[in-house]
């Protein structure tokens, strides 16, 4: 009798951390706006509710007579959506990529959201994915290395966590990744590099914070 207890306290156990996982993959990998604005490479602009399915990097808008119509990034100029408790518009943009793969010459357009825009625009992706728990922030693996939004659901020795990955546009039309943004970032800055450093301390930024990220890259554009 203990035993059949134990089991189905497992099984619950394991119930609930699988819905828990589906709910934050849901947020990942297929996230809803009830108010947005997509401009086409035609040069139309549509409004209404958007659906962005990020595996896919297909979105979905809800026209005004109940119809849905589905974009590629190649059709996309930019899409902005807004959640309507926070009101925060997010900006998304195609660029050209090559998915991280380092050894290709082949790039497709993927969907970004853009956080800074300049001569160098921060741009980024979210991805879900599992770390050993601990307290601490995330300093591992390709630079994608925080919780940015809280998420994290744990099974006892995994959690998981929704991570930003981060990118430079470059002036020449390439997608950077910022595998390790400090040290990445401290590359890019040659000979503003203390003036750089003088301001990330003034401020108290930190390179593992999407808006500290963005302030960053927007003070080196300045200098350009």
């Amino acid at each position: 009798m203990r035993n059949a207890t134990f089991l189905r306290l497992i099984l619950f156990g394991s119930f609930l951390f699988m819905a828990a996982f589906s709910a934050l993959a849901q947020r990942v990998d297929v996230q809803e706006w009830p108010k947005g604005r997509i401009v086409l490479t035609s040069g139309d602009t549509l409004l209404g509710p958007i659906t962005y399915h990020r595996t896919e990097d297909i979105i979905r808008v809800t026209m005004p007579d109940g119809s849905i119509q589905a974009f590629a990034p190649v059709n996309v100029s930019s899409f902005t959506v807004t959640d309507e408790r926070s009101r925060i518009w997010q900006t998304f943009k195609p660029y050209l990529w090559n998915r991280d793969n380092d050894y290709s010459d082949y790039k497709a357009p993927a969907f970004f959201e853009l956080l800074s825009e300049g001569n160098y625009s921060l741009v980024k992706r979210e991805i879900l994915t599992t770390r050993s728990m601990n307290y601490g922030p995330m300093y591992a693996g390709y630079g994608r290395y925080y919780d940015p939004y809280g998420y994290g659901y744990g099974n006892g020795r995994q959690q998981t966590v929704v991570q930003d990955l981060f990118y430079l546009y470059t002036p020449k039309g390439n997608i950077k990744a910022l595998r390790n943004p400090k040290r990445d970032l401290d590359d890019l800055f040659g000979d503003k590099g203390r003036e750089m450093k003088d301001f990330i301390k003034r401020n108290n930024l930190e390179y593992d914070n999407a808006r500290d990220l963005a302030r960053i890259v927007s003070h080196f554009n300045s200098l350009q």
